[in-house]
């Protein structure tokens, strides 16, 4: 992908104001599928929005219970079930606005779902080679779920997360724990910095672990994002 890729999670809580003076910051638009949060008129006016910016977009299709973060795994065919569902509404409605989908990342349990769950993970893969094998998945960067799409031919973004801590085995640090939101601008930009100097991304604890990726994400909820992306978007240019 060459140069790092701004990404931030849209359509979801945020008000209108703040959906566009995000989505002028970033490169991608991880864009709710309307279950998770959000509805198909704010899809729409999300999609729109993209088109006008030239941001690419992706679908974030996600679990309705406890807004997608929290809640239990799917079986094998409702998980199926959902994707199917909320990526064919997404594809219309992008088709309808004269938009590109370029990417699908999956929104909170079903993101960490497919890093632990192998049966999830190929069912995930399946439906995006039946559906529309050009699309680009993104996937946490080091992580299990990477290696396994590109086995299956398809293209892969891993993701950093610049508002969110990690554990010292790469994953994220579950929220409600210490640590698992950075809500400082500096510290985030700060680390953000370090891992661009030296390839190593701080984690819990105060050590460092080797991490590469191609897009950063900031969250659309999390404190100061307006100002954090501003400042991420003057780090990597």
């Amino acid at each position: 992908m060459g140069a790092l890729i701004l990404n931030c999670d849209l359509g979801e809580h945020e008000c209108a104001a703040q959906t566009e003076r995000l989505m002028a910051l970033v490169g991608a638009a991880n864009i709710c599928c309307g279950v998770h949060a959000g509805s198909e008129v704010k899809l729409r006016s999300t999609l729109e929005l993209a088109k006008r910016y030239g941001v690419r977009v992706g679908a974030h299709p996600g679990l309705a219970d406890a807004g997608g973060r929290g809640a239990a795994l799917p079986s094998v065919a409702a998980f199926d079930a959902l994707l199917c569902d909320q990526l064919e509404s997404f594809v219309r409605v992008a088709a309808e606005v004269g938009v590109q989908v370029s990417y699908v990342k999956l929104h909170g349990t079903l993101y960490h779902a497919v890093e632990q769950a192998p049966e999830l993970a190929e069912v995930f893969l399946r439906r995006i080679q039946s559906m529309q094998p050009s699309l680009a998945i993104f996937a946490l960067a080091g992580g299990t779920f990477a290696p396994l799409a590109r086995a299956s031919g398809i293209r892969v973004w891993e993701e950093l997360f610049a508002d969110r801590g990690y554990t010292a085995d790469g994953q994220l640090t579950p929220r409600g724990q210490a640590g698992a939101v950075i809500e400082e601008v500096a510290v985030a930009v700060g680390r953000i910095q370090q891992w661009m100097e030296s390839g190593q991304m701080s984690v819990d604890g105060g050590q460092s672990i080797p991490l590469t990726g191609e897009t950063l994400c900031v969250h659309s909820d999390s404190p100061h994002a307006l100002q954090l992306l501003a400042s991420l978007r003057r780090l990597v240019g």
